[in-house]
């Protein structure tokens, strides 16, 4: 399946640019706050972990959004979202009127995902199955590249007096509101008509997965690895900008570091991919999760700016390329197209429900110590992750 196969796959790829970008800039943007409001690095983790209980809760009804909304209506109320969202944070006074306001632009982001997952799962050859979501997750990071970096390297700044965060939200959202109403445009245009099964409305059988799909032992190996892997990965972004206030760095170079993660993001998520595809989604989740362990221990201890500038990419690679092959590992065994929705909804689920408890978490560790016991945690738990699948692995 090419990257742009039809209309919809698309689509598909040049919304995940934005969203990912869009979806990204939140915690780059909380740390300028942070730091411009007198607030705690807790307050950044309160909010990021509402932001992940409203997220996760939204995507069990990926399903029941997709039937009922359709495509198009889907990505317009995604996308409104952001509008909203980064807009009215052009006018905050506190950290919590932009948490507010910022968990409802990322609300959608787990719902964006399961549908696109399971559209392209449906449509590609199993044996091409981790290239494509390889290179559908970094299509997602050309986004985080230059959009990320944007919004660390503009919020430094300030511009006639007005803070560059200011700035960037009332640019983002903008944006976001533009797309929105391009998007409803095409959607009275079109009727949600083409016979694509995303394309089409119609009442949804059930607005949740069944859970039953944890009975399954292949499943639910891989749920627990998700879980483990996002504990140990997800916050490695959104906590980076206090790792490295705490190594004393220039608040002004944290752009520099936001575009080393995000490069090395896009490079992992492709050669992951691809590397499924010979060695299988195993061995190379295993793999990257070990040098995943390795390299938080390296970014904790070096103070040298190469160093941790080069473990910033290197940290990428691993981390995020671990996305497709998790996916691709879940629907391994699977046959019936109708079960992807469920599947996915799940996974999400399970890992969003540890994002609900983690940024709290790290959040209280690095105001009760520092930002670096937070990536030793990390480390910890990026070993113990590979427990589930070698358990399953020996038990066969």
């Amino acid at each position: 399946m090419r990257l742009f196969a039809d209309r919809t796959t698309a689509l598909l790829q040049v919304f995940h640019v934005i969203v990912d970008g869009l979806y990204d800039s939140v915690p780059v943007l909380l740390s300028f706050m942070i730091l411009a409001f007198g607030a705690e690095e807790k307050d950044a983790g309160v909010i990021l972990s509402i932001a992940a209980l409203l997220g996760t809760l939204a995507g069990l009804g990926t399903k029941g959004c997709s039937q009922r909304f359709g495509f198009l209506r889907t990505l317009g109320l995604i996308s409104g979202a952001y509008g909203l969202g980064y807009m009215a944070n052009t006018f905050s006074r506190n950290i919590w009127f932009s948490g507010f306001f910022f968990v409802i632009a990322m609300m959608g982001f787990g719902v964006f995902h399961n549908v696109a997952f399971s559209y392209l799962t449906a449509r590609t050859e199993r044996r091409q199955l981790g290239k494509v979501l390889g290179d559908f997750t970094a299509i997602g990071d050309i986004g985080r590249i230059p959009i990320t970096a944007f919004a660390g390297f503009a919020a430094a700044w300030s511009f006639g007096g007005v803070p560059g965060w200011r700035l960037v939200c009332a640019l983002f959202g903008a944006a976001a509101c533009a797309i929105t109403l391009c998007l409803i445009w095409a959607w009275l245009r079109s009727g949600e008509s083409g016979g694509q099964s995303r394309t089409t409305c119609r009442s949804p059988q059930s607005l949740l997965p069944p859970l039953s799909l944890l009975r399954e032992r292949h499943t639910a190996s891989t749920v627990v690895a998700n879980v483990l892997d996002g504990f140990s990965s997800d916050q490695i972004f959104a906590f980076l900008p206090f790792l490295l206030f705490a190594k004393g760095m220039d608040p002004k170079i944290v752009g520099s570091f936001a575009l080393a993660f995000t490069v090395g993001c896009f490079v992992g998520k492709t050669a992951c991919g691809r590397l499924v595809g010979i060695f299988g989604p195993r061995k190379v989740f295993v793999v990257s999760k070990l040098l995943m362990a390795g390299l938080l221990v390296v970014l904790v201890t070096a103070h040298w700016l190469p160093v941790i500038i080069g473990t910033s990419i290197l940290l990428g690679v691993v981390t995020k390329g671990t996305v497709p092959v998790l996916q691709t590992l879940l629907v391994e065994p699977v046959t019936d197209p109708q079960v992807y929705d469920d599947l996915f909804a799940v996974s999400t689920f399970a890992r969003g429900s540890t994002n609900i408890v983690t940024p709290l978490l790290f959040g209280v560790i690095a105001s009760a110590f520092s930002a670096e016991y937070i990536y030793g945690v990390m480390a910890v738990v990026a070993v113990i992750a590979v427990l589930p699948l070698l358990a399953v692995r020996a038990g066969r």
